[in-house]
């Protein structure tokens, strides 16, 4: 069947003038600053590729070119950017890019809008797929990469294939709808047209079988990159549909989630979730950016290089190149919009104190000896852990000098609340949980929060009540599973001498957003804390009155 609409989608003559056969246009920008960095003799081939990796049509190009040359010396396909430039070499890739420039964008600024959500889209795509990878299938990172870079590209053909017709069907339409549309009334089917658009332009099977629903792989080994790439795809369209939130950590996926299939351990996937989250938030403030900056007025000769600069610090802050981020400075100033809040249920301490002493272990005479500290020789001081930034590593080492003074961990507890709230964050507090995990509470806090709410935990799965560590750094929605209701939060446990489970929360406010910078700095923090309370006496700073 795919074959039949193949045939009626290139022409009734034969000459190839249907949907694949279209010329699609790289992105201006991109290809600009591709040619800039090859012309560039001090670049490197890895920033090029980066580049090419960012539009799936430049993509195409340089696998189809280099593919052609090579498929007839009898190697192996060639299926990452990176092997590509290297293998074409610097005069045939200026070829390739300067065959691109004269294509034909668009023609209505709507049609050019989805195709630029398209493009995006398969932007997006790759670089989760990459994320999934480094973790899980690490050899196949680049090619899992490729393939997830070109996931969309049935939808960018459609658009410029039918131009306004499809502007109209998408008017107000879900992509799955609209996709049903146009098989039913057009016999397109976008996922096979996708699909038949990468062989034709001759792209290795080794890759298009990660796309093609239908196709198995020929070596054992390459196996996992189609669950990984659809899983990707599946954490992209979630985000887009607003729907992150069900695939949480802890949250059960449904039956016929590609993710299933990946059979990652709890912690894989907490790590792959993060970070993922990092990236797409961020990249949905650097495109709303990107609009009013457009909207506002830009100057044309000065496009390429912030567009490389963003997209490598996108690239660099989640495959941990360690370059300094220019981002954050961005986020920071654009928090994401206040929605419609729902109830969060914290309520200020009504009964007397002394009936939760019991139930939050906070009774003196109930509490088990303190730790004493354990004796040592000759300590050495430790050095502070260093972050990415000047401002980050100047906050670490007065928190190592603050942790290196304490002598108990009452006055270490209390100290690092005050250090927080100076630093990068609104409030701090200490949250004490019951028992029975069902409740918590304030014992201490720094900011706007105050001592002595109490929170009734209603999630079996919050972070609180699985005593895991818990940090968002964006959101555009009040998240239930943060202790104060707040859309951006940091929470983790903390190893504190008590008998039942204590944490340490911190956020930027009801609607601020925890830069990357700052997250970096609550997990560090928490990470040297529970190195250094064991080795210290006392037990948690208790402020309640």
């Amino acid at each position: 069947m795919a074959n039949d609409k193949e045939k009626s989608a290139d022409s009734e003559d034969g000459k190839g003038t249907g949907p694949l056969a279209a010329h699609l246009p790289a992105d201006t920008a991109l290809l600009n600053e591709a040619r800039r960095l090859l012309a560039d003799n001090d670049s490197r081939v890895d920033n090029l590729a980066t580049v090419c990796l960012q539009d799936p049509i430049i993509l195409i190009e340089l696998l189809k070119k280099a593919n052609a040359l090579f498929f007839a010396g009898g190697r192996e396909p060639i299926t990452s950017a990176k092997t590509a430039i290297v293998r074409l070499g610097s005069d045939v890739v200026r070829e390739v890019f300067e065959s691109l420039v004269d294509r034909e964008q668009p023609a209505d600024e709507d049609s050019k809008a989805y195709f630029q959500q398209f493009r995006s889209r398969c932007r997006r795509i790759g670089i989760v797929c990459r994320i999934f990878s480094e973790a899980l299938a690490k050899p196949l990172s680049e090619d899992c990469q490729a393939i997830g870079s070109m996931f969309s590209i049935g939808d960018m053909l459609a658009v410029y294939h039918f131009g306004e017709t499809y502007v109209e069907l998408a008017t107000d339409q879900t992509r799955t709808s609209v996709n049903y549309k146009l098989s039913t009334a057009h016999k397109f089917d976008v996922e096979a047209m996708g699909v038949s658009y990468l062989r034709r332009n001759g792209i290795p099977e080794s890759l298009v079988f990660a796309m093609d629903r239908d196709s198995r792989p020929r070596s054992a080994d390459r196996a996992i990159m189609k669950p990984l790439c659809m899983a990707a795809m599946e954490l992209v369209d979630a985000f887009d549909n607003n729907k992150w939130e069900r695939f949480a950590p802890g949250r059960k996926l449904a039956p016929k989630s590609a993710i299933r299939l990946l059979q990652m351990n709890d912690a894989q996937y907490l790590k792959i979730y993060e970070r993922t989250s990092e990236y797409l938030f961020s990249a949905r403030m650097l495109e709303e950016k990107k609009k009013r900056d457009q909207v506002e007025a830009t100057e044309p000769t000065s496009q390429s290089k912030p567009v490389d600069n963003d997209l490598q610090s996108e690239i660099d802050s989640l495959l941990g190149v360690g370059a300094e981020e220019t981002v954050v400075e961005e986020i920071d100033d654009s928090p994401p919009p206040a929605d419609e809040q729902t109830e969060t249920i914290i309520q200020e301490i009504s009964e007397n104190l002394g009936e939760l002493q019991e139930q939050f272990a906070l009774k003196p005479e109930k509490k088990k000896a303190p730790r004493e500290k354990a004796p040592t020789s000759a300590p050495e001081k430790a050095e502070a852990p260093q972050l990415r930034t000047k401002g980050g590593n100047q906050f670490m080492n007065s928190v190592s000098e603050m942790f290196e003074e304490a002598d108990t961990s009452e006055e270490l507890l209390t100290s690092l609340l005050q250090k927080l709230v100076d630093g990068p964050f609104e409030k701090a507090a200490l949250i004490v949980v019951s028992q029975d995990r069902k409740h918590a509470i304030v014992v201490a806090a720094r900011g706007p929060i105050g001592n002595g709410q109490r929170i009734e935990i209603t999630d079996p799965l919050s972070p609180l009540a699985q005593c895991f560590t818990k940090v968002q750094s964006f959101s555009s929605r009040v998240n239930e599973a943060s202790p104060f209701g707040c859309k951006s939060f940091a929470v983790a446990p903390i190893d504190a001498d008590h008998d039942t489970p204590v944490a340490l929360y911190a956020d930027c406010g009801e609607n601020g957003a925890i830069s990357f910078e700052a997250r970096r700095i609550f997990r560090t923090v928490v990470t040297i804390l529970n190195q250094k309370l064991p080795q210290i006496p006392g037990g948690i700073p208790v402020e309640l009155r």
